[in-house]
Formats: structure tokens, sequence, C-alpha cells
């Protein structure tokens, strides 16, 4: 269950893919500017590395945006994600800034990916408590349920779901298999810990019904529906087996 929750993960980053300003755009800085509308990753990933070598204090964001092209956009089917290039240039651009929460929340989910569970906590309980943003509460909630803790994590779904402002809060998504980026109602992603409960003790209708009242929160929740097709494909494979 940790390997299919934490390919499904969680958290939609916003890139600072801008130009800030510049007086002269150089050459790289063209061709990356080409690259990104033509949706060629890797040509835009060239042209960041130089413009980063060559002029670092004029492109400041080319190093947040080479460490998010590498986590969301060089996805290889039926590959496993290897995190390294994308946490070398977390680690870089957060050597210039500390402070820098961007590449905070990108280094915990690429901890994450790694399996330092208590290094990611960290990243995002510090994030959590300094800007109470509820893609961090998620983060910090499934960690709890990577870890077996599912009493907490029923816990925190009541918790959420009660808030009064719940329908205002957001939990930011990214999906780097199907280059989906969400921000879903907290009230629906908070609920889908309770739907991943009820599948792990084989309750699997009512996990499809959980996962029905997170549609009604949020329509277009892809983990929600991407869950309730499954749901449905083994549901099926197993009705055809039967016969």
């Amino acid at each position: 269950m940790r390997y299919i929750m934490t390919t499904l993960l969680a958290i939609t980053l916003l890139v600072a893919c801008k130009n800030s300003g510049n007086k002269q755009e150089t050459a790289n800085y063209r061709l990356f500017s080409s690259a990104r509308a033509a949706q060629d990753y890797q040509t835009a990933i060239t042209a960041l590395s130089m413009m980063s070598s060559e002029d670092s204090a004029q492109y400041p964001w080319a190093t947040d945006s080479l460490a998010f092209y590498h986590f969301f956009y060089l996805n290889i089917p039926g590959l496993v994600k290897n995190p390294t290039t994308a946490l070398h240039y977390c680690e870089k651009g957060l050597s210039a800034n500390a402070n820098n929460d961007f590449l905070k929340e990108l280094k915990g989910k690429l901890l994450l990916s790694q399996g330092k569970d208590s290094a990611a906590m960290d990243i995002f309980s510090g994030l959590w408590n300094k800007n109470k943003d509820y893609t961090y509460l998620w983060e910090m909630t499934f960690l709890n349920l990577a870890a077996g803790n599912f009493s907490y994590c029923d816990s925190m779904v009541e918790q959420v779901i009660n808030t009064p402002d719940a329908a205002q809060k957001k939990v930011r998504f990214t999906h780097p298999e199907v280059a989906l980026q969400e921000s879903v109602d907290a009230r629906a992603s908070f609920l889908f810990f309770r739907a991943l409960i009820k599948n792990n003790e084989g309750k699997f209708l009512e996990s499809a019904e959980i996962l029905s009242k997170c549609l009604q929160f949020d329509p277009n929740f892809y983990l929600a529906k991407k869950g309730i097709y499954e749901l449905q494909q083994n549901a099926a494979n197993k009705g055809n087996t039967g016969r």
C-alpha cells in the first residue's frame, strides 16, 4: 500500500519560470521559452542548465525550475523515477536561500520517495507551522498512515472535515505519471485517507462509498476517480475469474 500511495502523491508546486524583469534575454533563455512552449522538456532542462551556469544572478529562479522539471516532467513510463538530480538542485537552491519554501516542499517529497520519512516529516511539520497550508498537514497525515497510525489519520480526517472553513481550504497535488497538477478541496483530500484505510481492511464497498463522497466535495479529484476505477476493475476481474 505504501508504494501505491507514494506513486499517487501529493502535492501542486508552482514553478517560478518567469522572466523576472530581465533587461536582456539570452539565447539560452529564448531557447528555454521556445522549448517550454513546445512542451519539449528535455531541451528546456538543457537550456535551464546553461542559464544557471552562465548567469545565476540574472535567472535566480533557474535552479528552482530545474529541480521541479526533473521531479515532474522527466517521467519515463515503466521506470522508477530517480530523485537524485532533482534533490541535487533542491540542495543547491536551498544553499543560496534557506527560506525557499518551494524547494523545501519539493525536497520533502523527494525524501519521502527515498523512504526518509523522519526527514520528510521534519520538513512538512516546519512548513505547516509556518504557513498553515493544508498541503503540509496532508503530507504529515500520509506519513502517519504509511507508519500504520490509522487511528491518528482517522482523527485528522474528522478534524479537517469539521473545521468551519474547510470548504475554503485546498490541498495541492502533483501526479507526474499523468502530468497533472491539481488543487483539491481539503475535505475530499483528507476523506481519501479513510478510503485507503477501508481498502487496506478489505472493505472495498465502504472504500468505494467514501471515494464517491470525496467526489461530492470535489468532482475532479483525480485520486478519488482513479480509486473508484481501480475498485471497479478489480471487481470485474474477480467476477470473470469466478466464471
